[in-house]
């Protein structure tokens, strides 16, 4: 028998280097966030890309779902849960709605909408400098370069957008030429600003709008979050990079770029007037004026327990607003008139949750199946989450069946003793006994399963998913898939 250490280094010695084996090491890339982009992809030398989509209606696509109309569209839409935490929603208003959260670095974060990853992919194996300078190999490693067809997928006439909003058809190359930034010739990314140095160490520091976010983004707390991500507060700092803010800054005398000047950093970005006891996250730079530029530092008062004590959130750190508060950047800024009671509304966040259109509740039936003998039918309604059974020669509804949320189809077994019900928001099928009135099983298939149907002898079920373009197979006995 062949000694195993010589068997081990005659197998090596075959095995050329940068094998099969090495190269088919491959890893899933995982979404990084914006501000991990704006590492390089912002500044004169990236042409302002990062300050640019601040500046769009895509890093406000998360943020407009917390509206009341949005809601209402959700509704039409036969959406029964918030539009933020709609799969369906988030599918086309965030990035990444569909991965799991080990697909998600810490630094990467839902609340930014519709951010570079959306369209160019996960950048967590292209984002690299090195990798991002030879475009193959980029694109190898996963980076998207997105055509206008691409939008298409979202921004596709809906019914219920156009029920609510009431807009000008959507002209899709105009939009798309009002989201352009592209690169600059010989384009560089540009040295980090550095940021001011902490007052005092043993201050406060800031932890960034985000983590404010965990408590003041849920409906109890009227979505004030996503108030703030609407306002133009929002945007400070990206503004500063619009021709505007140059001329404005040339009338000042300021020289240079006013996002590297420190007199419009002061009252364009949180953090710079005050730098307490300094800042955890260097991207906290692109969200302008936050909650804690007029709040005050929140690592001290963040705590939900501090929070739900004034008094204790106060000697934590936590500020009151009053006009002062505003009149340090808006005293007689830029020439502008400033009424604090006009712009206190537009930017106002009520701990309160926004108003609903209370709307009549219908059952809103999709499909219907008769039974084998012709006695029953069964009609799925979808906003009732039930199945209602009809008597077809009394021609009454004699039942109603609660199933799993959203039933879209229904079939009968050729035994017409039971039946099954897709469920397109629970991604599921409910198996009912007809005679019982009941369901007895529920079975898990692909996203958003319509159509269902066995086949002619009963033995095999089949459930079409159509968001995932699958077919699932079931066995009607065992309830087992095939």
């Amino acid at each position: 028998m062949m000694p195993r250490i010589v068997l081990t280094v005659l197998i090596l010695a075959i095995i050329p280097t940068g094998s099969v084996w090495a190269k088919s090491e491959t890893k899933m890339p995982y979404f990084v966030g914006a501000g991990t982009c704006a590492s390089c992809h912002d500044g004169a030398g990236m042409g302002h890309q990062m300050s640019q989509w601040l500046a769009t209606k895509h890093a406000r696509a998360y943020a407009i779902l917390a509206r009341p109309e949005s809601m209402q569209i959700a509704t039409l839409s036969g959406i029964p849960s918030e539009p933020q935490e709609s799969p369906m929603c988030l599918g086309c208003h965030a990035t990444g709605a569909e991965a799991e959260d080990w697909e998600k670095d810490p630094t990467f974060h839902t609340e930014d909408g519709v951010q570079c990853e959306k369209c160019h992919g996960p950048g967590s194996e292209y984002m690299d400098s090195e990798v991002m300078k030879n475009r193959p190999a980029a694109m190898a490693a996963g980076l998207r370069i997105p055509t206008i067809d691409d939008c298409v997928n979202c921004h596709v006439v809906k019914g219920s957008h156009a029920a609510i909003r009431k807009q000008e058809a959507f002209d899709l190359e105009k939009a798309y030429a009002k989201v352009a930034h592209p690169l600059p010739d010989n384009s560089v990314c540009d040295v980090p600003l550095p940021l001011p140095k902490p007052a005092e160490m043993d201050r406060p520091h800031y932890i960034g709008s985000v983590a404010c976010a965990k408590c003041h983004n849920q409906p109890d707390m009227g979505y004030q979050y996503s108030q703030w991500r609407i306002s133009p507060h929002s945007r400070a700092y990206a503004v500063l990079a619009t021709p505007k803010a140059f001329e404005i800054a040339k009338t000042k005398g300021v020289k240079g770029e006013p996002q590297h000047s420190p007199e419009c950093l002061e009252c364009h970005v949180g953090f710079w007037r005050d730098p307490s006891g300094g800042v955890d996250d260097p991207v906290a730079i692109y969200e302008g004026v936050g909650c804690e530029t007029c709040h005050g530092a929140g690592s001290q008062f963040a705590k939900e327990a501090i929070m739900e004590d004034p008094s204790a959130a106060r000697a934590a750190g936590l500020k009151s607003v009053d006009s002062k508060t505003c009149l340090q950047c808006h005293q007689d800024s830029h020439d502008k008139p400033f009424d604090y009671k006009a712009y206190k509304a537009k930017i106002a966040h009520p701990m309160a949750p926004p108003p609903r259109v209370i709307e009549p509740i219908y059952k809103n039936p999709i499909n219907m199946a008769l039974s084998p003998d012709g006695k029953e039918l069964l009609v799925t309604c979808e906003s009732s989450d039930s199945v209602i059974v009809i008597d077809v020669t009394a021609r009454r509804k004699v039942a109603e069946i609660p199933v799993g949320r959203q039933p879209h189809d229904v079939t009968f077994h050729p035994n017409g003793k039971t039946a099954y019900v897709t469920s397109r928001l629970e991604d599921s099928v409910s198996v009912m006994d007809v005679g019982g009135r009941h369901v007895i099983a529920t079975l898990p298939v692909g996203d958003e399963p319509h159509g269902i149907l066995t086949d002619a002898e009963g033995k095999n079920l089949y459930i079409l998913n159509t968001s995932s373009d699958s077919i699932s197979v079931f066995n009607t006995v065992s309830l087992k898939e095939v």
